[in-house]
C-alpha cells in the first residue's frame, strides 16, 4: 500500500474528469463523492483499480496538518454533500486547502456548453464552424485555463476552415 505525504493532493483520471482528494498520510484519503457526504476512505477505495496521481500540496494551501483538521470538521459536522455544480471532489479539496472554492472542471465543461450552443443555433455556418470547433477542443481540454486558451486555437482553426470549405462549396455551386 502506498503513502502519500498528509496534505497532498491526489488525482483520478477518470477520462472525461478528474477525480481528487487529500492524503491523510497514513493510507486513507478524504474525499467528497457523488451519492456521499465528504468521508475518509481508503486508499484502494479512492483508487478503485485506476493509477493515483499524487500532485503534491496544492498551491497557496494552507499546512498540511490544517488542511487535515479542516477535512475532519467537514466531516464531522455532516452538514455538507456532493453536488456535482456546486459542491463537488474539486471544491471540497480546495476548501479544505483554504484557496479560492471553485472547480475549474466545472468552469470547463459550462463554457464548453454555451460554446456549443451557439454552434447549435447560429444562422452563419462561419459561426457555426468556429463556435463548435472552440466546443468541442474546450471540451477535451483538462482544465478551465487550457480549455480558454485551446478553445481560441479551436476557433481559428474552425474560422479558417469554414473558409476553407466555403470556398470549395462556391467553386462547386459555379
Amino acid at each position: 500500500m502506498n503513502f502519500y505525504p498528509m496534505g497532498h493532493l491526489l488525482c483520478i483520471d477518470k477520462v472525461i474528469y478528474d477525480h481528487v482528494g487529500i492524503s491523510d498520510g497514513q493510507g486513507m484519503v478524504y474525499e467528497n463523492t457523488k451519492g456521499v457526504k465528504p468521508q475518509l476512505v481508503s486508499i484502494d477505495d479512492f483508487a478503485k483499480g485506476k493509477k493515483i496521481i499524487d500532485l503534491k500540496i496544492l498551491p497557496g494551501s494552507f499546512e498540511a496538518s490544517e488542511i487535515i483538521r479542516r477535512a475532519r470538521k467537514i466531516i464531522e459536522e455532516g452538514k455538507k454533500s456532493y453536488k456535482l455544480l456546486t459542491y463537488n471532489c474539486e471544491h471540497f479539496v480546495r476548501e479544505v486547502c483554504g484557496v479560492d472554492i471553485k472547480s475549474h472542471q466545472v468552469q470547463k465543461y459550462i463554457f464548453s456548453f454555451f460554446a456549443g450552443s451557439i454552434a447549435l443555433y447560429a444562422n452563419s455556418p462561419h459561426i457555426k464552424w468556429i463556435a463548435g470547433s472552440a466546443a468541442i477542443v474546450s471540451a477535451f481540454s483538462k482544465n478551465s485555463e487550457d480549455a480558454i486558451k485551446n478553445s481560441l486555437i479551436g476557433a481559428t482553426v474552425g474560422g479558417i476552415l469554414s473558409l476553407i470549405f466555403s470556398d470549395i462549396k462556391s467553386d462547386n455551386d459555379i
